[in-house]
């Protein structure tokens, strides 16, 4: 495991969740999400689970709870890239969304291999879900 890389990510995710959770609207925006109301709510929760996973990827020791965090943090990515990749309102969005989970999802997976081109058989799960999930969204507006 790259322990030191998984640190940065903890750190990225719990700045980007602390961003999103205190304005919606860098989550909600380039998703094509309303910035105030129950959106920004949801939004805001969003924000929050980010950050507290962030935070937990930062705090465990390094180790099989480290591996734990990071794996937690690759699952919501790959269940993020689902569900914004297959309901959001348009194909654009939906196409977006899917990308950059899947990109969280790929950089904090990344940090499960062992640096000799190996990865971690649910990091690849993740993965094709994400794939398809941003195939699926294209798909639906053609």
């Amino acid at each position: 495991m790259r322990t030191t890389a998984a640190r940065v990510m903890g750190v990225a995710t719990l700045g980007y969740g602390v961003a999103v959770a205190c304005r919606p609207q860098v989550l909600a925006r380039p998703c094509g999400l309303a910035e105030q109301g129950s959106s920004a709510l949801l939004t805001r929760a969003l924000g929050v689970r980010d950050a507290v996973i962030g935070a937990a990827m930062l705090a465990v020791p390094a180790g099989s709870a480290l591996r734990t965090a990071v794996l937690c943090r690759v699952a919501i990515d790959a269940g993020d890239a689902l569900l914004f990749g297959t309901f959001l309102p348009h194909r654009n969005e939906r196409a977006k969304a899917a990308a950059a989970a899947l990109g969280w999802a790929a950089l904090c997976g990344w940090t499960l291999t062992r640096g000799e081109g190996q990865t971690a058989p649910l990091v690849e799960g993740a993965a094709n879900v994400a794939v398809r999930a941003a195939q699926s969204a294209t798909r639906a507006e053609l």
